[in-house]
């Protein structure tokens, strides 16, 4: 447990100082192919997460996971997956849980970052909007990923370290080297991303609860932008991204909710 009692954590929504580094963790929701039988969207969920009292907020996270565990008997190491958690997998089937402790589940989740994080954002694609059948899903993504990263932190001055799941490591690691030295501006000129720091650290999920986080993000913002049908409604429908607004990153794009959406509709 950290030094600092947990109560008196200020969310960062509402401290003057900003962070002086922030990890960046990102999962996401969906696959990459624009054939068909895929996933209609795919989503990069972007949880940022302060240097400042790391341990703080990471035991903040802990307690909920224990309120979790204490109340609905999920283990502690019962990883926090949103395709898990819609589909009440048989470890929740077991419990005997129903749609509404699940939903209950993935809000006190998310509902945790708002105390912990000092902002989410999410990139989506709409694949079923895309005219360019051969567009590179995964390249697209993350280079508008990196690009907010950018932006946020050549404005804060605020190093980022990316941390991210574990899954096509090396083509993240390629992708963030290449950004931060060579990119370009919405304008057209070429700059770098000096902020971006050290190369991109590869988790796994499994042993990180701010990667699940992420991964709840992602789904919860992909269903925002292209809400669901049927039982998985019923857990995580289109308001559950909205429980995240006091911690919207909104500069991401004009939507005002913290999606970049592509194609902009």
């Amino acid at each position: 447990m950290s030094d600092r009692d947990l109560t008196a954590l200020t969310p960062l929504s509402d401290q003057v100082v900003g962070p002086r580094l922030e990890f960046a963790y990102i999962d996401e929701s969906g696959d990459t192919g624009m054939g068909t039988g895929g996933s209609a969207t795919f989503t990069l969920g972007c949880v940022l997460i302060p240097a400042d009292d790391w341990t703080t907020r990471l035991d903040h996270v802990i307690e909920m996971r224990r309120g979790v565990r204490d109340l609905y008997r999920i283990p502690m190491r019962q990883e926090a997956k949103a395709n898990h958690i819609v589909g009440v997998k048989k470890v929740y089937r077991d419990l005997g849980l129903g749609d509404g402790q699940m939903r209950d589940l993935y809000q006190r989740h998310l509902k945790s970052l708002v105390t912990v994080s000092s902002g989410v954002f999410a990139i989506s694609i709409r694949k079923d909007l895309v005219q360019k059948r051969d567009l590179d899903v995964f390249d697209r993504s993350w280079t508008y990923l990196l690009e907010r990263l950018r932006k946020r932190s050549d404005s804060s001055g605020v190093p980022i370290v990316i941390v991210h799941d574990i899954g096509q490591n090396d083509e993240v690691r390629k992708l963030v080297r290449r950004f931060r030295r060579i990119t370009w501006s919405a304008l057209g000129d070429r700059v770098n991303a000096r902020h971006i720091i050290e190369d991109s650290v590869p988790r796994d999920s499994q042993q990180s609860y701010f990667i699940q986080l992420a991964d709840l993000v992602a789904y919860a913002a992909s269903v925002k932008v292209l809400p669901r049908n049927g039982r998985t409604a019923k857990i995580c429908n289109d308001e559950m991204w909205d429980l995240l607004a006091p911690i919207h990153v909104n500069k991401v794009s004009q939507r005002g909710d913290g999606i970049y959406l592509f194609p902009p509709k």
